[in-house]
């Protein structure tokens, strides 16, 4: 018989009532003020599709805004009952925004070099034993800014397996390079991300992209990250109305002007006043992550899932800070069936990358999982005094089925302490940093893909044309 896992019932934030009203807020609004279109272009299309337009403010009227959301509601189902329990393994990723890099042998924090980016990628390649996803972690410094994402594209596609997936692309200049490279690659570009400018701003980029219709795209989606007490309303259900209304506002405005499928979510962010800074990795995090999960449910017509995390944390180096913002991050999410965290290695929000940390990382997610994987909670009754009498007269450690279940019973820890002081002390008394460094360093020396060469030509051609073109 499995294990029985241990998941907690995930806490409701806000009744039907409330959401109703946070909805009720969000569309009182965005009809009455409208979204900022930055694009001339995109006004005078709005226009054309029969929206109102005033300025450069575009406003959706109730009955187009009451008809998206009956329509986005009924593209999901309201879901009853007991849902199956997810596997305990926990995938860890890492993400594609660092610009800095963690020397493990200096502790030294340094901007990303393409010679470092590629150390980096190397290093996270050799971590797919553990179970970790990742492209090139960061981009390099020492390319112009134009060309950084499809350096770090070509970074990731040459040197990690996983690479080949494309990148997020905040740059429209760099984009029809990013597509042809990701079709050489195999992985075809169908759907491209917008994210809004809080408060109630649609910007620029894309939109001749998207105006075209020749780019081949077959989706659009369109979120936002308004933080509570800096581009949104401080009280987070008021930050939460206006997040939607923001994103519900430019998905209709995309849908009308490029008729691709549109989808569309909010996310509202904490943010350390005393700082300015975004502070992912804080207790409110949490919070807002429940929040902001109950209210896109609502929209999206299902029931709330697991919360979705980015490991995060303000430390800039592997600390006691480090470790107790993710491991709570790990847990709480984990805890409420989350199985999947990206993230991994990163530090300073999402500054720095360190090899150092995604060894930590990945021991505590491994630690997590262990804890929710449970117990086997059945006993065979003849099978226990069975077991009992061969212990009793050997000793239970030098039974073979003590040896045969150890493995499903304990997880063993690479880096974690378990020792005794003495023998720790006779082994050198090495602390964790130092463990998880020596494993980063033996890890890098494991590195064996090798892109094949059709697929290195092309992704050189593609960028030395790129470097042409856009120097």
């Amino acid at each position: 018989m499995p294990n029985k896992q241990i998941i907690a019932a995930r806490p409701r934030i806000f009744t039907e009532e409330q959401l109703e009203r946070i909805h009720a807020a969000a569309v009182k609004i965005l009809t009455e003020q409208g979204i900022r279109v930055l694009h001339e272009g995109a006004c005078a299309a709005a226009a054309r599709a029969g929206l109102r337009v005033s300025g450069d403010r575009v406003y959706p009227d109730s009955a187009r805004v009451s008809e998206f959301v009956k329509r986005t509601q009924a593209t999901g189902r309201r879901i009853g009952g007991d849902r199956a329990e997810p596997e305990p393994k926990i995938a860890l990723g890492t993400h594609s925004y660092q610009t800095h890099y963690h020397l493990i042998d200096t502790d030294e924090i340094v901007p990303y070099t393409t010679e470092l980016l590629i150390e980096a990628t190397k290093f996270v390649d050799t971590m797919a034993e553990f179970g970790v996803t990742s492209g090139a972690p960061g981009t390099p410094s020492d390319v112009p800014g134009d060309l950084r994402q499809l350096a770090q594209y070509k970074t990731g596609a040459l040197y990690c397996r996983d690479g080949r997936q494309s990148v997020e692309i905040y740059n429209a200049r760099m984009m029809p390079y990013v597509m042809e490279m990701a079709e050489a690659l195999g992985h075809p570009v169908r759907s491209l991300s917008v994210y809004m400018v809080s408060p109630l701003t649609l910007g620029v980029e894309f939109m001749d992209l998207l105006l075209g219709g020749r780019s081949g795209l077959e989706h659009v989606s369109v979120g936002n990250m308004p933080t509570a007490g800096g581009t949104a309303p401080i009280r987070v259900a008021e930050a939460l109305a206006l997040a939607a209304a923001e994103a519900m506002g430019g998905a209709i405005i995309i849908e009308e002007l490029t008729k691709l499928e549109v989808s569309w979510s909010f996310r509202v962010c904490p943010l350390d006043l005393r700082t300015m800074a975004i502070s992912f990795g804080a207790p409110e995090e949490a919070i807002f992550q429940l929040a902001n999960g109950e209210l896109n449910a609502f929209y999206h017509g299902h029931e709330p899932g697991p919360p979705w995390f980015i490991l995060h944390s303000q430390a800039k180096l592997p600390d006691m800070q480090a470790a107790a913002e993710r491991m709570c991050q790990l847990m709480f999410g984990a805890l409420f069936g989350g199985r999947s965290f990206r993230g991994g290695g990163t530090l300073s929000l999402d500054e720095v990358f360190s090899p150092e940390q995604l060894v930590i990382d990945v021991e505590m997610a491994q630690h997590v999982s262990r804890l929710i994987q449970g117990m086997d909670p059945e006993c065979d009754p003849a099978a226990a005094a069975a077991e009992v009498a061969a212990g009793r007269e050997h000793g239970f450690w030098g039974l073979d089925s003590t040896a045969a279940r150890f493995r499903e019973v304990y997880w063993a820890s690479r880096l974690f302490e378990r020792r005794s002081l003495l023998a720790w002390q006779q082994a050198g008394g090495s602390d964790l940093r130092r463990r998880a460094k020596d494993f980063a360093r033996a890890q890098m020396g494991k590195y064996g893909y090798e892109a094949k060469p059709e697929v290195r030509a092309a992704v050189e051609r593609i960028y030395h044309r790129a470097s042409r073109e856009l120097a």
